[in-house]
């Protein structure tokens, strides 16, 4: 991980939202910005003081309503709001492996906690290749046609499970500086017990479980088919989708898959299929029975 990356983090987490400023463009005038990617998906820069436009605001809210209503983002009061905040939590794609993280679980400053979130690279390659059309296109070909591109890049796929792999083992093997840092969520045992996994991340990071938090898991992991075609959209049938790859992928992509990514779908305890009827029978689960406990 560059070293840039690592200081972009370190601000974050110490609320200095000025350090953004180098990253969006254009650069943002008297530290303002209407460019900042999913604003709309904090709660904290979508409420007063931050955006009074809102007011008391509900937990549903969508995220084109803060956009409209809150206009650009004032960075001072994003920096300020976040300061008053007891915690900062970070989702990110960008870090390949935990071990590129040591130096901020390390800074005793930070008190830094890692949940990493894996999924069946299988279910990963059909949600790329549906969010992301134009990167993922001679995948869709493959599927469309049967005929595997001769240039397809092979590599968006075994990237994701190299570093699944090597970040994963670093995780398991449970390394002194990961002590009560560590917890390794599988994405469908968080989409089949929403509550109950989310419970368990809870309590590793000793935060209460509040009642907005229980009735915002209730009221979106129970949508329809319609509000998975929503790419940035968090309203699923969470159960349904988690392995509804099943369905768009052919059982030649997923033998592709299965072979290149064979250690980490064992590591992670995900079944292979051995056949077409394997793949398509949703009354077969893929997905073990596996216990990942955090590092206490």
């Amino acid at each position: 991980m560059l070293g840039a990356s690592r200081d972009l983090l370190r601000s974050l987490y110490d609320c200095d939202l000025y350090f953004l400023e180098n990253y969006i463009k254009p650069q943002p005038v008297n530290h303002t910005t209407d460019k900042l990617f999913r604003r709309g998906a904090s709660k904290a820069l979508c409420s007063p003081p931050v955006c009074e436009a809102m007011g008391p605001i509900d937990v549903n809210i969508e995220e084109g309503d803060c956009m409209k209503k809150c206009g650009t983002l004032n960075l001072t009061l994003a920096t300020e709001s976040c300061r008053e905040r007891g915690h900062v939590a970070i989702k990110t794609v960008r870090v390949p492996e935990v071990n590129d993280l040591r130096a901020l679980v390390e800074d005793p400053r930070l008190n830094l906690k890692v949940i990493q979130l894996v999924r069946d690279p299988r279910g990963i390659l059909a949600s790329r290749s549906e969010t992301f059309r134009d990167t993922y296109r001679l995948w869709r070909i493959w599927r469309a046609t049967g005929r595997k591109p001769y240039n397809l890049d092979s590599t968006q796929l075994t990237t994701v499970c190299e570093d699944f792999l090597n970040s994963v083992s670093t995780g398991l093997n449970r390394p002194t500086w990961l002590k009560g840092k560590y917890m390794l969520v599988r994405y469908e045992d968080l989409a089949r017990d929403p509550m109950k996994k989310t419970e368990e991340i809870y309590a590793f990071l000793g935060i209460p479980l509040d009642g907005t938090v229980e009735r915002w898991i209730m009221n979106n992991t129970r949508g329809g088919d319609s509000s998975a075609k929503h790419k940035y959209g968090t309203v699923r049938n969470s159960a349904a989708i988690a392995e509804s790859w099943r369905l768009t992928l052919s059982y030649e992509i997923v033998e592709f898959i299965q072979s290149a990514c064979q250690q980490v779908l064992d590591q992670l305890g995900y079944k292979m299929v051995g056949s077409v009827q394997e793949l398509k029978n949703l009354t077969f689960s893929l997905i073990e029975d596996k216990t990942f406990s955090p590092f206490l």
